[in-house]
């Protein structure tokens, strides 16, 4: 296929460059993960663009390249001499340029300060316009778009700019898709924009010269376990009191009632419930009484770490010998803690007990893994006209809230390959949940990268940028769709009268972005905080 020879334009510090003068050029095209830079080699004859030469360039002069091919020179970058290097022998003179575009300035400049109550935009317009000085705006039109993600509170100390914007660009989410792009174009404008929004009109399907294809399982994830905050308590109402306003899944040794007194306030906290669950017997020396649970999981990392309660024990104080705790697998498998001490006279009184401390004795072969009911025991040390135990507000607290989701297709396929995420922003197991699908539906399968190189392609006036989605074709591999172009680098070849195009792309599936949707209706609780390390 025929193409025209590879034309160039270029100006360093309003000094026009030759393109006869060009040796060697490469510009590489990054986006999100790294800005645009530039490597270009001149012939230096006379010291042309030494310190005393005619174009005398020096490092900080800012400039644009322009690669196209014959009428169609479309400008590629906007850059920045970072250095200079001389080099001469007897016959040849060279300098030797590189540097990056004006993304440059992403990293000069930290920041310290809370962002509260912020669309993911107006983070990144405020820091573009007071820290960075870089355009976000293309013939009246707003190049930084709009986001989905109001964020509650950002805190950074000492933080480059390059990083706060990655933040949001990485966490930030549009129509239920997490994920922005950003580059700072030819021109020089800053642009901000969902991945995979921007398509190139430019099709490789007959252009492609030699490429690499990989799909690889490195990546691949297909148990994901997504743990949240750790404020996750039981029973989850409002006045914690589900597992004591009623009797069912409650059994006793003695008579089982609802009783109305009960605990109205516990310190400056108001309850809203009506009843205490009782338990009582006539002549006897020992009374028990036990709520059935789910099966919780105690300590570890997830696991519930505290027990509390109220209790009002009626009993025969001169025969009074034990008050015991059990956390049980199964009535012959548990932990117990004798609390006979903390007991002292009638009335209501708050117990807590910590499941990590030494206060419990194992009986039996019980699991911290399967605790299935608690039982309350009291006894004496003879038989006593009655006993009568009220229990109120019974709640277990200090767990994370945790979900785990599997794909068994790509477990058989791959291996079981796991992901353990903690998000503190996640307030809920079913926030949890939405995570960890959307975590699982991204990773359960093989990632693709392919690596294209062609001499031949011609794009006019609209060259392939980093972060375009472009069409290519495989014919051989069955191969075919967009991909997304990861970076793009031009290299010129005076000698050769060539120029290469090499594109790294990658393809993926969209992580949605539901939990965000879920979080954003508490806007108490959707809080990405980060301070630097000093």
């Amino acid at each position: 296929m025929s193409v025209e020879p590879p034309t160039m334009a270029l100006a360093f510090g309003g000094y026009g460059i030759p393109q006869n003068d060009v040796i060697e050029c490469r510009v590489h095209l990054g986006c999100t993960k790294e800005v645009n830079s530039f490597e270009l080699t001149l012939q230096n004859w006379g010291g042309k663009y030494g310190p005393n030469g005619a174009i005398p360039l020096s490092v900080g002069m800012d400039g644009s390249i322009s690669i196209g091919r014959g009428a169609h020179c479309p400008q590629i970058i906007t850059c920045r001499i970072e250095s200079i290097r001389y080099e001469s022998t007897a016959t040849e003179h060279y300098v030797h340029l590189s540097g990056r575009c004006w993304g440059e300035r992403l990293f000069r400049r930290v920041f310290t300060g809370v962002f509260e109550n912020m669309k993911g935009e107006e983070i990144v317009k405020h820091l573009l316009d007071y820290y960075v000085g870089l355009s976000h705006t293309r013939n009246g039109v707003e190049l930084v778009e709009a986001t989905d993600t109001t964020y509650t509170r950002l805190e950074y100390e000492n933080t480059p700019v390059w990083d706060v914007i990655r933040h949001i660009a990485e966490t930030a989410d549009k129509q239920g898709v997490i994920g922005f792009d950003f580059r700072v174009a030819p021109d020089g404008r800053f642009e901000f924009f969902p991945k995979n929004s921007k398509t190139s009109p430019v099709s490789l399907a007959d252009y492609v010269e030699e490429y690499e294809y990989c799909r690889d399982i490195h990546v691949v994830r297909n148990r994901v376990a997504v743990y949240g905050t750790q404020v996750k308590r039981l029973p989850g109402d409002v006045d914690d009191d589900g597992y004591t306003e009623s009797t069912v899944d409650w059994s006793s040794n003695g008579n089982l009632a609802l009783n109305s007194g009960h605990v109205v306030e516990d310190g400056q906290r108001k309850y809203g419930d009506s009843f205490s669950v009782e338990a009582n017997i006539t002549n006897s020396a020992a009374l028990w009484m036990q709520r059935s649970l789910p099966s919780l999981k105690f300590g570890g990392a997830e696991g519930f770490k505290t027990v509390s309660w109220w209790m009002n024990l009626y009993y025969a104080p001169a025969y009074f010998s034990g008050f015991k705790v059990r956390l049980q697998s199964d009535a012959e498998n548990y932990f117990e803690a004798d609390l006979t001490s903390l007991v002292s006279g009638s009335g209501w009184r708050k117990y807590t007990l910590d499941t990590s401390q030494p206060t419990w004795v194992r009986a039996g072969n019980p699991s911290w893994s399967d605790i299935k009911s608690i039982r309350f025991l009291v006894s004496h040390t003879q038989t006593v006209p009655a006993i009568q135990m009220l229990i109120d507000h019974l709640v277990f607290s200090g767990a994370r809230y945790s979900a785990v989701q599997h794909d068994t297709t790509s477990e058989q396929a791959y291996g079981l390959r796991e992901l353990v995420e903690v998000n503190e922003e996640l307030y809920s197991d079913n926030e949890c949940l939405l995570r960890a699908r959307a975590l699982l539906d991204y990773y359960k399968s093989p990632a693709e990268r392919l690596t294209v190189k062609s001499t031949i392609v011609d794009y006019g006036d609209t060259p392939i940028l980093a972060g375009d989605s472009v069409y290519v074709e495989l014919p051989n591999l069955g191969v075919s769709g967009y991909f997304r172009v990861e970076s793009a680098e031009y290299h010129v070849d005076a000698e050769a009268q060539t120029l290469k195009l090499t594109l790294k792309l990658g393809r993926e599936t969209p992580l949605l972005a539901d939990y965000l949707y879920t979080l954003k209706a508490k806007t108490d609780v959707l809080s990405r905080r980060k301070a630097s390390a000093k």
